[in-house]
């Protein structure tokens, strides 16, 4: 209850029907009574006054708290004698669903949920944003090739293995470059990068077929799955590698959607002239795996 002050003249103390009465009764008495003109009427304008005064302090005072007391609320909270929740959402249902042909996960009666773009920043709001993430994972079965003694004008073949698994994210690529072309452990000669045969020349990222054995060199060719086999055709085609801080990476394996061990065989092939010097060669092959989120 909100009280004010009051003048010692007012006959009343609240707002009310009866203190509308007594103001009607003093307005009266001024027009029997002509002597007491002067000092009647302000009572009456006074009483008028302080009446008014009241009421308005009374709505804005009742405005302002309902304002306070009442904040807009998004949340919800289930509780009882023996438990209470308190969660940003409450759905109606939602969950792993399978069957023989489909696998779903959802998520039914979520309030602000979606993709929210704007200009610098992505929000994903909802459950289904923050399941459990399964790692993307990359692996090449063999880190160490050695091709022993080299025969002139007999290719050398070695292989290894790249497998891709996309886990939580939608997609992936694998691209790769060599640190340098092969080179003796002792100095600056190095085994030239294949061009492939001499009738259709390969490039990094043009692959065509390398099966003449006077042409010489060292390149790569990939097979299996999320592999561009319009360019790889089969195993007789190659291309040569991107080499690091000169050239782009190339591209040998893609998906736009989840993978599930993808795996891909590449064949690093050597074919040498009789002229080239004796000694060790070496270089690193780098294969990039990055996921498509």
């Amino acid at each position: 209850m909100f009280g004010f002050p009051q003048s010692s003249q007012a006959p009343i103390a609240t707002i009310s029907s009866g203190h509308i009465v007594t103001v009607q009764n003093t307005s009266k008495a001024v027009n029997s009574h002509s002597s007491n003109t002067q000092s009647h009427p302000s009572n009456h304008l006074i009483l008028t006054f302080f009446s008014g005064s009241r009421l308005i302090l009374y709505v804005m005072t009742t405005i302002v708290f309902t304002l306070y007391f009442h904040p807009q609320v998004y949340a919800d909270n289930l509780f009882s004698p023996s438990f209470e929740i308190d969660m940003g959402t409450i759905n109606i249902t939602g969950g792993n669903k399978t069957s023989a042909t489909y696998r779903l996960s959802d998520t039914v009666g979520q309030t602000a949920q979606g993709q929210f773009n704007s200009s610098g920043y992505i929000i994903k709001a909802g459950f289904q944003y923050v399941r459990e993430l399964t790692p993307f994972t990359f692996t090449i079965s063999n880190l160490d090739l050695n091709y022993g003694s080299l025969v002139p004008g007999t290719p050398s073949l070695l292989t290894n293995i790249l497998t891709v698994t996309t886990g939580s994210a939608y997609g992936y690529t694998v691209k790769v470059l060599e640190d340098h072309p092969l080179r003796i452990s002792n100095g600056s000669t190095t085994i030239a990068d294949t061009s492939c045969n001499l009738a259709s020349a390969c490039t990094q990222t043009d692959a065509t077929v390398w099966d003449d054995n006077t042409r010489y060199g060292f390149g790569y060719n990939i097979q299996g799955t999320d592999v561009d086999t319009a360019d790889f055709v089969d195993n007789t085609y190659f291309r040569p590698f991107p080499i690091q801080d000169i050239d782009s990476p190339a591209t040998v394996m893609s998906r736009s959607g989840i993978a599930t061990a993808s795996a891909a065989t590449v064949t690093y092939k050597i074919n040498i002239a009789g002229s080239q010097a004796t000694g060790t060669y070496q270089n690193n092959i780098q294969y990039i795996a990055i996921p498509s989120f």
